[in-house]
């Protein structure tokens, strides 16, 4: 099962972490991070979903191309978060996904609901675009 802890994030990937979740808590977004590090197993599992296993398509990543799936440190280099509203996610709440994606910007973050040309993720957040 796929990590949630932001120590499972690079040492920069955390600090940006950090930073962002204290923007979106100046702005009153509750947010809950859902994924950090994510085995290579997982991610071939999240790929076929939409290809060879019934669902959507979540991700155009192979095992070993997403910032989710461990470094040589064992560490990942992104997150996926969604925002809550009493505790509750707010997985259609594209207002406050904007402007999370700006607060994250704002500190440094690639957000990838900003994606032309591949799949959009607006609850993914990276240090490297990926």
């Amino acid at each position: 099962m796929a990590s949630r802890s932001i120590d499972d994030l690079n040492e920069h990937m955390r600090e940006l972490t950090v930073k962002f979740l204290d923007g979106c808590l100046r702005e009153k977004i509750d947010v809950l991070i859902y994924c950090t590090l994510r085995s290579n197993e997982e991610q071939d599992s999240l790929y076929a979903r939409g290809r060879t296993k019934p669902g959507n398509l979540v991700t155009n990543a192979r095992a070993g191309q997403s910032s989710h799936n461990p470094d040589s440190k064992n560490k990942a280099r992104a997150f996926d978060c969604v925002p809550l509203l009493h505790g509750k996610p707010q997985w259609n709440d594209a207002e406050t996904y904007l402007r999370m994606g700006e607060i994250a910007e704002s500190v440094g973050l690639k957000w990838a609901g900003r994606w032309t040309g591949r799949l959009r993720e607006v609850a993914h957040f990276s240090e490297d675009g990926k």
